[in-house]
């Protein structure tokens, strides 16, 4: 039924989101500014570009972006050094579908270096046939380009693969693709437009992936 599994990172198979929106109150705190969480929130699924532009509003002048998301980075860099957690269920899903011969492909608003690095880091990397980072792509997501590149770099088209994404703008590109999506939500809930879109909302990777007929 499916020719390929196509799979976001952050937030979905590794428990990322958290870390980093924690790191962006630290360093909001050491420079004595107002952003509220709902900032970082916002940032989340979308490619670097999208999020300057975000904290770039948000500041309204207080100060360069760039140098306060070099400073959000760096502590983000330091805490990933101790620990990269995995998402529940993760590993059990790719190790079956790696079972069933069913390739997989990574499509991540990461650049794809440091997909590549994580992914080894917490032994991944070896599931996926491929990884394709935002930074391959003209448009990130919600646009679908990054899940189109993904199917077609284990030679599918996308509507005939599965994708598994956490936020929504993931969720949006991939069901533009013409997948077949389930949302594993993270941080936040489906904003109630994406929820009523017909897609699978699962607890967890492992449930969804079986809701879809997947596994």
């Amino acid at each position: 039924m499916f020719k390929g599994a196509l799979f976001d990172m952050d937030g979905l198979l590794l428990d990322t989101e958290r870390l980093c929106v924690d790191c962006f109150a630290d360093t909001v705190t050491a420079l004595d500014l107002s952003m509220g969480p709902d900032v970082v929130l916002r940032c989340i699924g979308r490619r670097s570009d999208a999020t300057a532009k975000i904290i770039n509003e948000a500041l309204n002048g207080a100060m360069d972006e760039a140098e306060f998301i070099e400073q959000w980075v760096a502590r983000v860099r330091r805490a990933m050094a101790q620990d990269i957690p995995l998402k529940t269920g993760a590993r059990a899903l790719l190790l079956k579908l790696q079972t069933r011969g069913i390739p997989c492909a990574l499509a991540t608003s990461t650049r794809t270096e440091t997909a590549h690095a994580h992914l080894t880091r917490v032994g991944l990397r070896g599931f996926f046939q491929t990884v394709t980072g935002g930074d391959k792509v003209e448009n990130g997501k919600p646009a679908p380009d990054i899940y189109h590149m993904a199917a077609q770099s284990i030679g599918a088209q996308a509507r005939d693969c599965a994708a598994f994404e956490d936020s929504d703008p993931g969720t949006l590109a991939a069901i533009a693709s013409g997948a077949r999506v389930v949302q594993v939500p993270d941080m936040l809930p489906p904003a109630r437009d994406v929820a009523t879109l017909g897609h699978h909302i699962a607890p967890d990777l492992l449930s969804g992936a079986r809701a879809i007929g997947l596994i």
